[in-house]
C-alpha cells in the first residue's frame, strides 16, 4: 500500500466518524428536546423573535398577524411591491381597488396566497394626495398607509377548499393572518371580507369601483355602510412575476420547505412548540420562516423609491463630546445632635386637706329659764327638768304654768316665745333698798 491509498482510507474513516458523530448528536438532541412548559414564557420568547419582523403570534386562533404599528407602515404601497413579492417566496392573488373621495385617491387592496412557510391573507387601506411618481424605474401612484383616524373596521374569513383556516377582525389599516406550515396555491383559497365605512359617500365610491372591476351582485352586498365582498378569483390584471417562472420556482421551494417543516415537527401540536423545536434543531429553517413575512430585506430592495418620495434622511451629526460631570462634593457628616435633656420630675401632688368635720348638729333648742331642751334630757332649769317623753299626746304645763316645749322644733319654740314674751327680765338691784323687787 502506498501513502496515497493510506491517506484516502484514513480520510474516509474520519469522514464517516464525523458524520456518525453529527448524526448521533442530532438524534440525541432530538430525543432529549422538551418544549418550554411555561406557555406564557414560551409565547413571550416567540413574540420577541417576531417583533423585529413586525409580526406577532396569536395562540387563540393559531395564526401570525401584523402589528398595528409595525415598521412596514412607513413603507406605504405601490405596485412594485406586488411585482417583486414572488422573488421573496410570496406568491398571491392581488386585488387592488382604487377610487377617489374627499380630495384624496384611495386604495383598498386584498391579497391571498402563499407566504413562504405560511398560507395567509391581507386587507390594506392606503391613500394619497400626491401626484404620480415619474422616475426612471417607476411610473405610477405611491400610496401611504392611512392614519389611525382613517382606519376602518375590517373582518375576513380565509378558506382553503371550503375549510376555514383563519378568522380575523379589528379596526386596522392592514389586517393580516398567516397559518404556519400550510401550503396552498392561491387558487385554492377564498377570502370573504367585510368593511364598514364611516361615511355613505366613501362606501358608494368603493362599490362603484368594484362594479367597474367586474364584481356582480353575487360577489358584493351592501347593508348601510357595510360592504361584504367575496374574493375568489382576481378581477384585476395580475403582476407578471406572480404568474410566471419566478412564482412557479418560489412555489416549489415553498412546498418543499413546508414538507420539511411538517415532517420535522410532526411530534408537536401547536406552533410555539414547533418553532421552538425548529429553532433548536433546524435554525436555518427557523430564520427562513422569520424572513418570509415581508422582511426588511424585501423593502430594502425598494429603498431608492422611498428615498425618492420622502427624501433621504440626513445622517445624524455626531454628538459633541460631553465633559464628564464633576464629582459631587462629599456630603458633610451630620452635626452631632445633643441628647434630649431629661424631663423634669413630675412634682408630687400637693397634699389634700382632709375633709373638715361636719359641724355638730345644733340642739333643737337652747336651755332657757322656765323651759328645757326637748332634745337634751340633761338640760335642767330652776323650776324643774323635762321628763316628759316625746310620744306624749299633749304637752304638760310646768309649775309656773309654762307649757312644756318638748316635741317642738327650735323654730316653733322661738316663735312661741316671741308671742308670749314670758321670759322675765332679771331683777334690778336698788342700792337704796335692801330687798329685791319681785
Amino acid at each position: 500500500m502506498n501513502f496515497t491509498t493510506i491517506f484516502l482510507i484514513t480520510a474516509g474513516v474520519v469522514a464517516l466518524l464525523l458524520f456518525a458523530a453529527v448524526v448521533g448528536v442530532f438524534l440525541y438532541r432530538k430525543k432529549t428536546f422538551i418544549p418550554t412548559s411555561d406557555k406564557q414564557k414560551q409565547l413571550e420568547n416567540l413574540n420577541q423573535d417576531l417583533f423585529p419582523s413586525g409580526f406577532a403570534y396569536s395562540p387563540y386562533g393559531d395564526y401570525f398577524y401584523a402589528l398595528i404599528d409595525c415598521w412596514q407602515r412607513k413603507a406605504g404601497y405601490c405596485r412594485l411591491y406586488d411585482e417583486g413579492a414572488a422573488a421573496f417566496n410570496m406568491v398571491m392573488d392581488c386585488e387592488p381597488v382604487t377610487f377617489s373621495y374627499a380630495g384624496k385617491r384611495w386604495l383598498i387592496e386584498l391579497w391571498k396566497g402563499q407566504y413562504g412557510l405560511t398560507t395567509g391573507a391581507e386587507v390594506g387601506i392606503y391613500s394619497t394626495s400626491r401626484s404620480d411618481i415619474s422616475a426612471d424605474r417607476f411610473h405610477g401612484t405611491f400610496y401611504e398607509s392611512v392614519s389611525n383616524y382613517d382606519m376602518l373596521p375590517i373582518s375576513f374569513i380565509l378558506k382553503k377548499n371550503g375549510k376555514v383556516l383563519i378568522r380575523r377582525s379589528g379596526i386596522h389599516w392592514w389586517l393580516t393572518g398567516f397559518k404556519l406550515g400550510e401550503f396552498s396555491d392561491p387558487s385554492d383559497l377564498t377570502l370573504d371580507v367585510k368593511i364598514k365605512f364611516r361615511e355613505r359617500g366613501m362606501c358608494r365610491a368603493f362599490c362603484e369601483a368594484l362594479e367597474k372591476l367586474g364584481y356582480r351582485r353575487g360577489e358584493v352586498s351592501v347593508l348601510g355602510n357595510l360592504v361584504s365582498l367575496h374574493f375568489s378569483s382576481p378581477h384585476t390584471k395580475q403582476p407578471l412575476p406572480q404568474k410566471g417562472l419566478t412564482a412557479a420556482t418560489a412555489q416549489e421551494l415553498n412546498k418543499k420547505n413546508c414538507k420539511i417543516f411538517q415532517e420535522a415537527t410532526k411530534d408537536y401540536c401547536d406552533a410555539p412548540d414547533k418553532l421552538e423545536y425548529l429553532k433548536a434543531m433546524f435554525p436555518g429553517l427557523y430564520h427562513f420562516f422569520l424572513k418570509s413575512l415581508y422582511s426588511k430585506a424585501f423593502f430594502d430592495v425598494f429603498s431608492w423609491l422611498l428615498e425618492l418620495i420622502f427624501g433621504k434622511s440626513p445622517a445624524p451629526s455626531p454628538c459633541p463630546p460631553v465633559d464628564p460631570c464633576p464629582p459631587e462634593p462629599p456630603t458633610p457628616p451630620c452635626p452631632p445632635v445633643d441628647p434630649c435633656p431629661p424631663e423634669p420630675p413630675t412634682p408630687p401632688c400637693p397634699p389634700v386637706d382632709p375633709c373638715p368635720p361636719e359641724p355638730p348638729t345644733p340642739p333643737c333648742c337652747s336651755c332657757r329659764p322656765h323651759s328645757c331642751n326637748p332634745c337634751d334630757r340633761s338640760c335642767s332649769v330652776n323650776h324643774g327638768s323635762c321628763h316628759n317623753e316625746r310620744n306624749n299626746s299633749a304637752p304638760e304645763k310646768n309649775s309656773d304654768n309654762s307649757e312644756n316645749l318638748c316635741g317642738l322644733t327650735p323654730e316653733k319654740i322661738k316663735s312661741k316665745n316671741r308671742r308670749e314674751n314670758t321670759i322675765p327680765e332679771p331683777p334690778i338691784f336698788n342700792p337704796e333698798s335692801a330687798f329685791w323687787d319681785d
